[in-house]
């Protein structure tokens, strides 16, 4: 028989020589049952919680797929997976293929095993988590800090003894710094402009923003929320899931009934008083609800960008927006804001001097049209380029399962098939995309129905209040950006549209018989 060897380990804390080792002993066996041997795969410092994100079991199966061995060779079960799920999913591919699983373990990996296996796998990942919380705990209450480096502190390398932290002392005068200058009335804003002017260093490297000192309120984080910094943990604020889909922790909160907190006077780096001024004064700025704060959305809201910088304009009073970038880092020069009212105006009777006139209707249907007649050829020319690829990635993989059948050592002809199969799935998924339907014809009344729409617009801000919904849905569906630009004596308004928007047709209550579009300015 044929075998391929599997072998991993889950953590970076292991040896690699666990690899070599498992290699060994499957070798060993293999020339005990008088098997031959032709593959490898290994995953190194990876858990088997998961059959995401693991290259060297997505390479076995691969080869599997193309016959190029018979069986799987492994320690255990759970070298291939520790999720039950997973386990059995993986056995009846396997089987359909005609690949048995064998360990050194058990022998021949039956559906009864896999489902004992599988559970127990599963108990143990469990019993891992229950044991490694258990362990951060006692660190906690050993005034040792479980999780990764935080601003102002470093992490001690002591052998076993891990979660020491020693202060940074150029980073704790920054944290006094930050602290002190809140104190004293400077808002956050403020004190990061001054800190990027000098080019001190963001926690994370690149520029200082106003959320770096404020952080969520709600999960109580960020450099005025840190209570590490007057010498008390806090602990198990939060806690993480697995996504099953793609193998990725997800971040959910903890009642705050679970959190614990323990006292490392040794790692304070301001005092008590100062820590109880910056909580008082936080409290008082932020005493009113964030919804009662927060203005009416507004026509255009979420469509404004900095011409300067590139970065949103944001609502800093009532009627007036801003430079996000300036006003939360002053990483941008432009300053000047303008009042929303000013620019819904502006832009509504820009669209309609430009939009309606028998010019402009016009042009945006036959622009509308060429570029959908372009987009239409290309896409048959890719579309047969990718057939003419993947047909000849086909013939390729069964020139070297032939060359396998003839007996040619499947070893020499592994990655090529793992290569030519990739390829192969990838011109599929890119086949797929390129069947979405694309009508490039269009609709007789086209320019009337372009000429109606504009209209509505007005139309619909003209009723008030109650017609708003409508007009801000009309609006946003035509302009796609609008550019705010300084100049000396005004600001300028650049307006980026979306011309497809304006002759999208609905038929017989099939919506859009114009897929796509083409973007210009207006």
């Amino acid at each position: 028989m044929r075998v391929a060897i599997y072998a991993r380990f889950s953590s970076d804390l292991q040896d690699i020589r666990s690899i070599t080792d498992q290699i060994a002993l499957a070798r060993e066996h293999a020339v005990r049952q008088g098997w031959q041997v032709v593959a490898e795969f290994t995953d190194a410092a990876i858990s088997g919680a998961s059959m995401v994100n693991r290259p060297g079991i997505r390479d076995l199966m691969h080869a599997a797929q193309a016959h190029c061995f018979d069986g799987v060779l492994t320690e255990s079960l759970d070298r291939l997976s520790r999720d039950l799920a997973d386990s059995a999913a993986l056995h009846r591919q396997l089987a359909y293929w005609g690949v048995r699983i064998v360990t050194l373990a058990d022998g021949d990996v039956t559906k009864i095993l896999v489902a004992v296996k599988g559970l127990l796998g599963s108990m143990f990942l469990d019993d891992l988590a229950q044991k490694t919380r258990r362990g951060q705990v006692g660190r906690v209450r050993a005034g040792r800090i479980p999780g990764g480096r935080c601003y102002g502190y470093d992490v001690v390398r002591d052998g076993e003894d891990r979660g020491k932290r020693a202060i940074n002392d150029t980073e704790a005068a920054i944290v006094r710094r930050v602290f002190a200058e809140y104190v004293e009335g400077r808002s956050p804003l403020a004190i990061v402009k001054e800190l990027n002017r000098e080019g001190v260093p963001a926690p994370r490297g690149g520029s200082w923003s106003a959320s770096t000192l404020n952080g969520s309120r709600q999960r109580e984080n960020g450099i005025l929320s840190n209570s590490l910094y007057v010498g008390r943990l806090t602990y198990n604020r939060q806690h993480f899931v697995k996504d099953p889909a793609n193998g990725r922790r997800q971040a959910r909160k903890n009642d705050r009934s679970q959190w614990m907190t323990a006292e490392i006077p040794e790692l304070a780096i301001i005092d008590t008083k100062t820590w109880e001024a910056a909580q008082t004064r936080r409290r008082t700025i932020n005493a009113a609800p964030l919804t009662q704060r927060r203005g009416p959305k507004r026509l255009l809201s979420g469509l404004l960008k900095c011409g300067v910088c590139g970065a949103s304009f944001i609502i800093v009073t009532k009627d007036h927006v801003a430079c996000s970038a300036y006003r939360n880092k002053r990483t941008c020069e432009n300053k000047r804001t303008m009042r929303m009212g000013e620019i819904e105006q502006r832009v509504l009777t820009a669209l309609k001097r430009h939009l309606l006139t028998p010019d402009a209707v016009a042009a945006a249907v036959e622009a509308y049209r060429a570029e959908r007649e372009r987009l239409s050829r290309a896409r048959a020319r890719d579309r047969s380029a990718l057939e003419r690829e993947m047909s000849e990635a086909g013939r390729q993989i069964d020139r070297m399962i032939a060359s396998i059948k003839d007996g040619v050592d499947p070893k020499l002809l592994v990655a090529d098939l793992n290569n030519a199969q990739a390829k192969r799935e990838a011109l599929e998924r890119q086949l797929r995309l390129a069947d979405h339907p694309d009508v490039a014809v269009l609709h007789p009344q086209a320019a009337a129905a372009y000429r109606q729409k504009v209209a509505l617009i007005q139309e619909a801000l003209a009723r008030g209040d109650s017609a708003a919904l409508e007009a801000v849905a009309l609006v946003r569906g035509l302009v796609s950006e609008i550019r705010v630009t300084p100049r000396p004596n005004q600001m300028d308004l650049e307006v980026v549209g979306d011309l497809a928007a304006l002759l999208e047709q609905e038929q017989g209550g099939n919506k859009r018989d114009f897929i796509g579009g083409c973007g210009g300015r207006i």
